[in-house]
């Protein structure tokens, strides 16, 4: 599959949000991975409620797999880490619904072109994100801790943000600033569904975002001119 332009080019199951819907041809609930057929290119290993006993087995079966591009997890430990760093062609990796307080370093995938997180409750330290140099899509939907975006910063090399809190309505928890944001002068797409604290709705950081393709917003921050003003700064971005 071509991973390019996930968002913008709508390519996941259940458009804008990324994180629903079964994705076409994903295998899942085979928890011996010797037996997942070798032609799998979209693999589920989420864990299972514990109340059934249930572990994966034989990781090293699937070591090197080339057919394998997109992963789903529910929680990352050293084992998956380990198997999907063997994955050549791995360039899809959805973690969610995550109890975990800290997720461990993504280094070791660092071809990954699309990081899709939702519902990680505890997680407040976003530096397991560090590394990730070919990251093109990164996705974040209910992460409930998210407070400060300054993680952002040095991702230079993302095409492609969402982010959003408060479920399907509302907003969740505001964020510090938004002000990491102008450093991702390679964005195309953003949706950006956070609130500001202090109700703030300065819009300059976006306005530094030359190459946005789409851009959409909470309608606060369109209100008092605000939209003008990027329709003007960007005119050739679809706002909505």
């Amino acid at each position: 599959m071509d991973w390019n332009h996930y968002l913008l080019e709508e390519k996941s199951p259940h458009h804008p949000y990324a994180d629903l819907g079964v994705m076409e041809g994903m295998v899942s609930g085979i928890y011996d991975l010797a037996l997942v057929p070798k032609d799998t290119q979209i693999l589920s290993l989420t864990m299972p409620l514990k109340k059934y006993h249930l572990t994966y087995s034989h990781d090293e079966s699937l070591y090197g797999n080339k057919c394998i591009e997109g992963v789903c997890l529910s929680e990352v430990n050293v084992e998956n880490v380990k198997l999907l760093s063997t994955l050549p062609n791995l360039k899809y990796l959805k973690i969610s619904n995550n109890k975990q307080e800290t997720i461990l370093d993504l280094t070791p995938l660092r071809h990954l072109e699309v990081l899709i997180l939702s519902d990680i409750t505890k997680v407040t330290d976003f530096s397991f994100l560090f590394g990730l140099d070919y990251l093109k899509t990164l996705y974040l939907r209910d992460v409930k801790q998210l407070y400060d975006l300054s993680f952002l910063s040095n991702m230079t090399n993302l095409q492609e943000l969402f982010l959003s809190n408060g479920g399907m309505s509302g907003v969740g928890k505001p964020v510090k600033s938004m002000a990491p944001l102008s450093n991702l002068k390679q964005l195309q797409y953003l949706h950006f569904a956070l609130t500001v604290e202090h109700k703030n709705y300065d819009i300059s950081p976006i306005l530094s975002l030359k190459n946005l393709k789409y851009l959409t917003m909470l309608p606060r921050y369109y209100r008092n001119h605000r939209l003008e003003t990027l329709q003007k700064e960007l005119p050739d971005t679809i706002i909505e």
